[in-house]
């Protein structure tokens, strides 16, 4: 990607992010970008052309933030759900407004499909292996365990939303990390429950640059 087309694609996050796909128009990513209407649709013809190199970008980011092909250990969970809470920071518009994008560019719905996918089943991997590790009990009955990674998928892909609509004091990152470990903890064996104590008493000192970033990004 050039610098120019990398800057435009940047400015259109931001402006998407702020004020939602449906009300940004491409005169206003020129703007914004400080180049002249001209300029940017000779690198995107289109909204849709803008969007496909926007999701392209995403997607291409999210590779390197997410080795889906490995299995995490306990001590790299915060981590890992700190990094992925970090994405959809960045890429919020993707969330909120799904169904916009896949009016405009319908390959969003496969892309949006595949995210999802991917995100439970890096997630029941994680389950299966603190069954493994000892830390939690077996699977109650198949195919159980994937009902739960999809659980804690819906907590990590809700709680944006409600923060952007009723504010951080009801949805900040501690609350969502909070909400998975209490969905998980009635798998914990004794030894996850000693995990969980630990990883609880150190939520707040370990989400606390992570939540001024949070406000950074969202302003």
């Amino acid at each position: 990607m050039k610098k120019t087309q990398q800057k435009i694609v940047k400015t259109a996050i931001q402006l998407f992010n702020k004020n939602g796909v449906a009300n940004v128009r491409v005169q206003d990513i020129a703007v914004a970008t400080n180049i002249s209407p001209g300029n940017l649709t000779y690198h995107y013809k289109t909204k849709k052309d803008l969007m496909v190199a926007v999701l392209h970008y995403m997607k291409s980011l999210q590779k390197e933030m997410f080795p889906y092909q490995s299995i995490i250990e306990a001590p790299n969970w915060i981590k890992v759900v700190q990094t992925y809470l970090r994405f959809q920071i960045q890429f919020r518009f993707f969330y909120r407004d799904i169904l916009e994008i896949s009016n405009l560019v319908p390959e969003s719905k496969k892309q949006y499909g595949k995210q999802i996918e991917r995100v439970i089943e890096y997630s029941k991997n994680g389950i299966y292996l603190s069954v493994d590790k000892g830390f939690m009990v077996p699977e109650p009955h198949e195919h159980h365990y994937k009902i739960l990674a999809t659980n804690s998928w819906a907590i990590l892909n809700s709680w944006l939303t409600v923060r952007e609509v009723l504010g951080k004091e009801v949805a900040n990152i501690h609350r969502g990390i909070n909400g998975l470990l209490e969905l998980n903890y009635p798998y914990f064996t004794e030894k996850g429950k000693e995990f969980y104590h630990k990883i609880k008493a150190q939520i707040p000192e370990l989400v606390e640059s992570e939540i001024n970033l949070v406000e950074e990004m969202m302003d």
